[in-house]
């Protein structure tokens, strides 16, 4: 399943555009429904972590899941008025001083050496 890049930005504008969304931004709901998504991918786990193959399949597996918290976790974002990317290096670099790693945060690579 090759794709192009997906980026935070992208996917935070494109989760703001959306119109027709039967949810809402305020903060308490979107992270309510975060909290929810985070439930479901620990569901998924407990039972044996399924993983999907293909669209036909996605639904109730890791894959599915993990796709709903990182949109929530978007929305949220979203509704409490983050950007996203511009909170991410800092917090990297923060992470980075205090568990070393070896590698520095590179948002122009492409995290693939």
């Amino acid at each position: 399943m090759a794709h192009g890049k997906i980026t935070v930005g992208y996917m935070q504008n494109y989760i703001r555009e959306k119109k027709n969304q039967r949810d809402t931004y305020e903060p308490m709901k979107a992270f309510v429904k975060l909290s929810e998504e985070v439930g479901e991918l620990a569901r998924v786990m407990i039972r044996g972590q399924k993983h999907a193959t293909g669209e036909a399949d996605l639904k109730n597996t890791v894959e599915e899941e993990l796709c709903d918290v990182l949109y929530y976790t978007l929305k949220l974002a979203n509704a409490l008025g983050v950007e996203m990317e511009d909170w991410i290096p800092l917090k990297e670099k923060i992470n980075s001083e205090r568990y070393p790693c070896g590698i520095d945060f590179d948002p122009e690579g492409d995290g693939r050496e």
